[in-house]
């Protein structure tokens, strides 16, 4: 590790530079400075790692010094020393990001550790910096996929193309979607496997686009190749798109003898908008059943207009929805639903496929919730069949009222199953807080508060349980199992009335017995001596 010193006192200069043992210590003294001019020329040839700089010095001073550096050289550690313990220094010098601020003298020690911790955290950084530059392709390739599947805004994209250090400027953005015909036929096997199709037609895709044009390729989690094309004449972008989708596809069936799906989303005029024509284009693909693969298909062929997506439609609706069904609510649950039914009717060209992805959405949600039902009670594992075989079922659906109809058939059972969980759920918490309040009503001032608590509820809540499940209020409940306690002991027992209080809670005598004989009819010592 390299290190300079500057100091414009050719004392404490020789001190550093003699006295402190840098290479025992695994550093190199490349160089020492008198000033902040002479620093910089010596700092550009050499490049140390560590510079340590005085802050008062002529011609250019440590602190003017430290900004030349960290714009050149960011990554530098900077110590600063001085002789002057002023605060108003130490909070320039922590603007500056300095690593740290010592005082003069300076103990060879205390120098020699803040010199390593300053390398330590030095190859700290390098090693993350390598790892983000390793993981960037993965980072940009997590990014890509984001932003084909969600509606991200300008500031979001704007901050990880800089982040992840590319491009997405300001113009018209089109979606091209590759996808393999051998993926949609399980029987027959292509003669590379899956993953090397995929990453054949890849490589087939990017020499494309990288010899004369402007975009990004990558492949989806779904086995797709997806490219983002952009450019700024929107005819232009047609004509070049369609030269782009044709060349790969003409390519893929000459070099790798299979044939792949070409599907072209509409243009939309900023970055935003990609996930938008990129759900134009997988319509596009999904008409290949009817026109045939090994073919380019625009989304125009489909007759569909430029894409109202599924997050619109719902925009969050969907986990209200949930919600509700997981409450119980059967009826607002059922207005939720048919509300979302009516949107999708009301969109003139919705497709089937959206209105399937809209199903899977809703259900998926459900059976989340039902999973975490079962892992609280087993007892319902069997209550429903598997997502997979309901996913199955949904799929052979025709019409927005049969998908909306099985909806409600799975919504209404959900609704069965979380009702029933809530009952038991509910008579576990009265056992709770009738066997807490059984070991321990002779605490004086015992309240609801308390109990509720031991329960983790709220005391109201436990009022309401308590009134549905048993029929009496918590301190009609007390009360009683204070006074049968009372009546026992009074019973069984040679203990006196005040005794017989104590033991069931109660510091007052007289109040005891008030609500002895309010309970019972009789005061504590007539029930003791008519012998009840």
């Amino acid at each position: 590790m390299k290190v300079v010193i500057v100091d414009d006192d050719s004392i404490i200069r020789k001190g550093l530079s003699r006295t402190v043992p840098w290479e025992q210590n695994g550093f190199a003294l490349v160089g020492s400075a008198r000033d902040g001019e002479e620093a910089l020329s010596l700092i550009a040839e050499m490049r140390p790692n560590l510079l340590l700089t005085d802050i008062r010095m002529p011609f250019m001073d440590g602190f003017q010094l430290t900004e030349a550096v960290k714009e050149k050289f960011p990554d530098m550690k900077i110590i600063m020393l001085t002789s002057f313990d002023e605060f108003e220094l130490a909070h320039r010098a922590l603007k500056l990001k300095v690593f740290d601020y010592l005082l003069k003298p300076v103990d060879t020690q205390l120098l020699l550790d803040t010199a390593k911790r300053a390398m330590a955290e030095l190859e700290y950084e390098s090693e993350m910096k390598r790892k983000v530059i390793e993981g960037m392709p993965l980072l940009r390739q997590r990014f890509f996929g984001k932003l084909i599947k969600e509606n991200l805004s300008e500031d979001e994209i704007r901050s990880h193309s800089e982040l992840l250090n590319f491009r997405l400027p300001r113009a018209k953005y089109v979606v091209i979607l590759l996808t393999a015909d051998d993926y949609s036929y399980p029987d027959y096997q292509n003669r590379f496997g899956k993953e090397m199709l995929k990453y054949c037609i890849l490589n087939v895709a990017e020499e494309t686009v990288q010899n004369n044009y402007e975009g990004i390729v990558f492949d989806s989690e779904d086995g797709e190749i997806v490219i983002i094309y952009y450019g700024n004449g929107e005819q232009d972008l047609i004509e070049q798109t369609l030269k782009i989708a044709e060349t790969i596809r003409d390519n893929v069936e000459k070099y790798l003898k299979t044939t792949v799906t070409v599907g072209i989303g509409f243009i939309y005029d900023n970055p935003g908008d990609v996930s938008r024509s990129y759900r134009d284009a997988k319509a596009a693909i999904e008409f290949r059943h009817m026109i045939g693969t090994n073919r380019v298909l625009t989304v125009g062929d489909t007759g569909l207009p430029p894409t109202c997506s599924t997050e619109i439609i719902l925009n969050g609706i969907e986990n209200e929805l949930v919600m509700k069904v997981k409450l119980g609510l059967e009826k607002e649950a059922h207005a939720i639903l048919d509300n979302i039914e009516q949107r999708v009717l009301e969109i003139k060209f919705v497709s089937l496929v959206q209105v399937r992805l809209i199903g899977i959405e809703i259900s998926l949600l459900m059976f989340k919730e039902l999973e975490e039902i079962v892992k609280r009670n087993v007892k319902f594992k069997d209550s429903l069949e598997s997502f997979h075989t309901y996913y199955n079922e949904l799929e052979r659906f025709q019409t927005v009222q049969e998908i909306f109809d099985s909806i409600r058939q799975l919504m209404g059972r959900f609704i069965d199953i979380t009702n029933r969980q809530r009952e038991i759920q509910t008579k576990s918490m009265v056992h709770k807080a009738i066997d807490y309040i059984e070991s321990n009503y002779a605490t004086e001032g015992l309240s609801l508060q308390e109990v509720a608590r031991f329960v983790h509820i709220s005391p109201t809540y436990l009022s309401i349980l308590f009134k549905k499940e048993k029929n009496i209020t918590f301190s009609d409940f007390l009360l009683q199992i204070r006074m049968k306690a009372a009546t026992e002991l009074l019973r069984m027992s040679g203990l006196k009335s005040y005794e017989v209080a104590e033991k069931v809670g109660y510091s007052n005598p007289q109040y005891f017995s008030q609500c002895f004989k309010k309970y019972t009819g009789f005061s504590p010592t007539d029930y003791k001596n008519n012998d009840h």
